[in-house]
């Protein structure tokens, strides 16, 4: 291994994933600010990326997917679960299913009521409207000009009229907005899209500032560490190519790798627990034990039912297949242009409530694992997937070793707390109550899964087939007390120059899909780090 000669910037992003690529484009939006982005992993510009529907063969890529596997989960008879986590530019939003979800106002003022000066759904608002172009149009609730094209489907399944309608006959309510004004009931998804294709952090932020002189986004660029002088984070060491760079930042270090990735890399750099970091040989800087904890993440489970009309893996073959990719070529749309989910519903499962608690997402598609690749079904399947809007159960990240190029430890029963098991339970219910409404019964032809609906039925079905909702959070949380990593500012407690901003610092996980939290966390991160550093910079 070779070392290479340093250079200096003004900021070294870490990570350009749903919120790093936001933090580098806002921060070099000021010609005199010198932005270095390292991301670990390659480009975004591939086919399988930007055609929606192509997300199925990203998927399973090691050079887009970091595929970090966790422990066995003793809450699911010891079952081994892959944790995804985008592998290019973009993160997160080049690889997920591209739904577009604010979570409830709700989530945000328990942000705040919880000592996070600045993160109510008041204060949050301005950049939840700032990063969007929405094809609802400019209102008091949504953006008419940003860098992120929001729209729903393009071609929406003839099934989400009925399933919208149908919500509405059981009382849950509509919404001609789930991210407006109401954001609850029934309504179409929307998604991150740009005439027909993905529309990611890597594409919105990324590409239209790749001419600027003071940015370089550099790919393949592992972090092995942030360097730490006097107290203040005062560069990282990364390596490409088999060599070690090192990389001087005048004004800071700002990590954004992930839920996954930016805890191992503080407990790599000596910020985090003292016993953890003594056993792998790593001198502590900061002993603070939050680094890690709290791992947060939505669980799931899928009501699987056949119906009466083509779904968009049944309208497929040797003929309809070309006719369709012609389609999308030419018109940007068809089955290939649509994300993973067309119609979606927050409902709550008891009366006084302070918010919905269950996600339910029709997806007009099936497919099935064979020899870890994802197949088809050809018969007319489609799904439910019902997910916990605030889970109780927690689990943790921890280093396997000194070796930035070993995987992390992820500790997480997915139905640790039995309150989970019952309140998805009780989702499952609502939405085996939905298929037989009258708007939508007529479609059905048959419940395929779960086949035991009595309560005992449901909670084995429940530790059998619960799934990730693929929403990882809350290992470096923000919090004013010690079990916060970072605080209000996202400054990391005890050292100068250092930030995290991505969805490691959610300290509470808000409803539904979190990459448009994650992208807001980018734009309000981007403008505290200009005020701090500019703060610190006239006073010194």
């Amino acid at each position: 291994m070779t070392r290479a000669s340093s250079e200096e910037w003004d900021f070294i992003v870490v990570g350009a994933g749903s919120s790093g690529a936001v933090i580098a484009a806002r921060l070099s939006e000021d010609p005199k600010c010198r932005v270095l982005l390292l991301e670990a992993g390659r480009d975004h510009r591939h086919p399988f990326v930007s055609v929606p529907a192509f997300m199925m063969f990203s998927f399973p890529r090691p050079d887009m997917n970091w595929h970090y596997f966790a422990k066995p989960d003793a809450s699911r008879g010891g079952r081994i679960d892959m944790w995804p986590a985008g592998k290019m530019l973009g993160g997160g939003s080049s690889l997920n299913g591209m739904m577009f979800v604010r979570g409830h106002a709700y989530d945000y003022d328990l942000w705040a009521q919880l000592g996070n000066r600045g993160w109510s759904h008041d204060d949050v608002l301005p950049y939840f409207r700032r990063l969007e172009s929405s094809d609802t149009g400019a209102n008091e609730q949504r953006g008419g000009n940003g860098p992120l094209s929001v729209a729903q489907p393009r071609s929406p399944h003839p099934l989400v009229g009925p399933l919208i309608a149908a919500f509405d006959e059981l009382g849950h309510g509509r919404s001609d907005d789930l991210n407006g004004a109401k954001r609850e009931g029934a309504g179409i998804c929307q998604a991150s899209q740009r005439r027909g294709a993905r529309h990611s952090t890597a594409a919105a932020y990324l590409d239209p500032a790749r001419g600027r002189a003071n940015l370089s986004i550099r790919t393949g660029a592992l972090v092995e560490r942030i360097e730490i002088e006097n107290g203040r984070a005062s560069g990282v060491r990364y390596n490409t190519g088999g060599a070690s760079h090192t990389a001087k930042a005048a004004r800071g270090v700002i990590l954004s790798a992930g839920a996954i990735a930016s805890p191992k890399l503080l407990m790599l750099s000596g910020i985090g627990p003292t016993k953890t970091l003594s056993q792998h040989g790593i001198t502590t800087i900061v002993d603070n034990p939050a680094v890690g904890a709290d791992l947060m993440e939505h669980s799931g489970a899928t009501v699987e039912f056949e119906v009466t009309i083509p779904t968009l893996t049944s309208d497929q073959g040797p003929i309809r297949s070309p006719i369709h990719a012609l389609n999308y070529v030419l018109n940007r749309n068809g089955p290939l242009s649509t994300p993973i989910g067309h119609a979606q519903a927050f409902v709550r499962t008891e009366d006084g409530l302070a918010a919905p608690d269950i996600q339910i997402i029709l997806s007009p598609s099936a497919h099935e694992i064979v020899d870890g690749k994802a197949k088809r079904i050809s018969r007319p399947q489609m799904a439910l997937a019902v997910g916990l809007c605030r889970p109780l159960s927690r689990g943790s990240i921890t280093i396997n070793s000194a070796n930035p190029a070993d995987p992390p430890v992820i500790d997480h029963q997915l139905f640790a707390e039995d309150a989970d098991v019952a309140r998805l339970s009780a989702g499952l219910r609502i939405a085996l109550d939905v298929l037989k409404a009258p708007s939508l019964a007529p479609f059905v032809s048959r419940i395929v899964s779960p086949a035991d609906t009595s309560d005992a039925g449901l909670a084995q079905y429940i530790r059998e087939a619960g799934i990730l909702m693929y929403h990882p959070s809350g290992t470096c949380k923000m919090a004013p007390g010690a079990d916060g990593v970072v605080d209000s500012r996202l400054r990391v407690k005890g050292l100068d120059g250092l930030w995290v901003a991505d969805a490691s610092i959610i300290p509470a996980i808000p409803a539904g899909n979190i990459n448009a939290t994650c992208i807001m966390i980018g734009e309000k991160a981007a403008d505290m780090i200009r005020q701090d550093s500019q703060s610190r910079s006239e006073a010194a």
